[in-house]
């Protein structure tokens, strides 16, 4: 007996599904690669799956990004402990040097020693200062959906805009028009590419953000 044959929705199903097992199991870049299996087949046969693939990848890469996020903050916190304890290290040092080869009096002396102290409290103060600054950056950290394309998920650098009203990188969706059909693949409404016009006023905004945000860069 042959085997009943698998359509190509089941394909596409099966991709998304191990995409979201992969994603359960924290294992983003694996899951991402399946979503977007996912929606090339899709796409290429022309199946209609409305926002669940999209937002599934949306999903995945802010994880992803989460979880880079906390790996950061982990390091950035074993690094300012590191550094203080060098500069505790150093200052017990050089205390221990003043003790061992003084020539002054008593008084002298502890007026050095606090001297020591002083300019070691301001050095610890200005190395919290720049990681509480860092901290308030990081806190900051957040790429809004709007921003990203709705095909590569990436930010988008050359926004153009469509009759139906959706936002697309030029790229992604001139690839989409010559490779699956001329149609838009949100709202499935008829698309060439004569019809896209520049979103100007998304591409100031993403600029913006980029020029106040440059670690997004690399989102």
């Amino acid at each position: 007996m042959k085997p009943f044959p698998l359509c190509h929705c089941c394909y596409v199903e099966g991709h998304f599904y191990l995409g979201q097992a992969l994603l359960e199991l924290h294992q983003y870049d694996e899951a991402i690669s399946y979503f977007r299996r996912a929606q090339s087949l899709a796409q290429d046969q022309k199946l209609f799956f409305g926002d669940e693939i999209s937002g599934a990848v949306r999903t995945a890469r802010r994880r992803r990004w989460e979880w880079l996020e906390r790996q950061r903050m982990s390091e950035e916190i074993e690094l300012q402990s590191y550094l203080e304890r060098l500069m505790l290290e150093d200052r017990e040092r050089q205390k221990e040097a003043m003790l061992a080869n003084s020539t002054e009096n008593e008084e002298e002396l502890e007026d050095k020693l606090r001297q020591v102290e002083s300019t070691f409290d301001s050095y610890s103060r200005q190395l919290r200062d720049v990681f509480t600054a860092a901290d308030a950056r990081r806190q900051k950290r957040d790429v809004p959906d709007y921003l990203c394309g709705r095909i590569s998920f990436e930010i988008l650098r050359d926004p153009v805009i469509t009759p139906s009203g959706v936002t697309y990188e030029r790229s992604d969706i001139e690839e989409h028009l010559q490779r699956v059909g001329h149609f838009d693949p949100v709202t499935r409404q008829e698309l060439s590419s004569d019809m896209l016009v520049p979103n100007l006023a998304l591409k100031e905004v993403i600029d913006s953000f980029l020029t106040e945000n440059e670690w997004a860069i690399d989102y």
